[in-house]
């Protein structure tokens, strides 16, 4: 999000210096075109300029303001809006073994037609309608995160060496039995032209609102390195779809 906000930010502010520097050389204003490069030499250096104070200093000497700062916006945290995916047919969720995923809400005496059409196309089009999910963060719990949640004293899930945690915060989740093992199966790492690395658990920690954490537990025992340059997390929790890419590179 922070990306997007940027690139947004950055295009107005370019188009603004455009459409003024165009009015100012067609009145010939003295001075103009100077005052302009100066301009747009500082928007340059400010939008493009120095890397974040965290990644010049090794972890030990990071303050709460880089701590934070590598919570909010760095290689290991992502930002993204979810896929909500098509209800389930009565087959498919009978085929499935769970008759309570995916169903929609019904549709009343209005959906079938007795008080007239008008009122049956607003109550199917009611039914179908589904809101935009919110936005979830994404986190990769390396040992740079780690750290960063000791100095700002946000603490993450437990830590398991044996294991790449990867996090998923503030998703609504249902109250389901086996929940935990059924996101199990549907989730993944994907590396180019490599098997796909499952999780050996998934756990579920609830919150408020409905809504909950959910860490994904990947062994270690198969290694991520280098060469593997980007790593593609996926995941399907109750009907919502996630996919989101690590770069590799940037983590190290």
């Amino acid at each position: 999000m922070a990306g997007i906000d940027t690139f947004i930010f950055l295009f107005g502010l370019r188009r603004t210096v455009v459409e003024l520097f165009s009015r100012c050389f067609m009145r010939s204003i003295p001075g103009c075109s100077l005052l302009f490069l100066v301009v747009a030499l500082l928007i340059h250096r400010d939008a493009f300029g120095e890397d974040p104070a965290w990644k010049n200093k090794p972890n030990a000497e990071w303050n709460e303001d880089d701590a934070k700062a590598v919570l909010t916006d760095s290689p290991w945290i992502k930002h993204v809006i979810p896929q909500r995916l098509r209800d389930l047919s009565p087959d498919e969720r009978r085929n499935g073994g769970n008759m309570e995923a995916g169903i929609g809400p019904g549709v009343g005496l209005a959906g079938i037609g007795l008080f007239g059409s008008r009122r049956q196309a607003e109550a199917l089009a009611r039914a179908h309608a589904k809101p935009t999910p919110d936005a979830v963060m994404i986190r990769w719990e390396s040992a740079p995160v780690r750290a960063a949640e000791r100095i700002a004293e946000e603490p993450g899930p437990a830590a398991d060496d044996a294991y790449y945690a990867i996090v998923v915060f503030g998703i609504p989740v249902p109250h389901r039995w086996n929940l935990a093992g059924e996101f199990k199966t549907v989730a993944s790492l994907k590396r180019d032209r490599k098997k796909d690395l499952k999780p050996s658990r998934v756990e579920i920690l609830r919150g408020e609102a409905g809504l909950a954490t959910v860490v994904y537990l990947f062994p270690r025992s198969v290694e991520i390195t280098r060469k593997d340059r980007r790593v593609e997390f996926v995941a399907q929790i109750d009907r919502l779809f996630l996919a989101q890419f690590f770069e590799v590179e940037e983590m190290r």
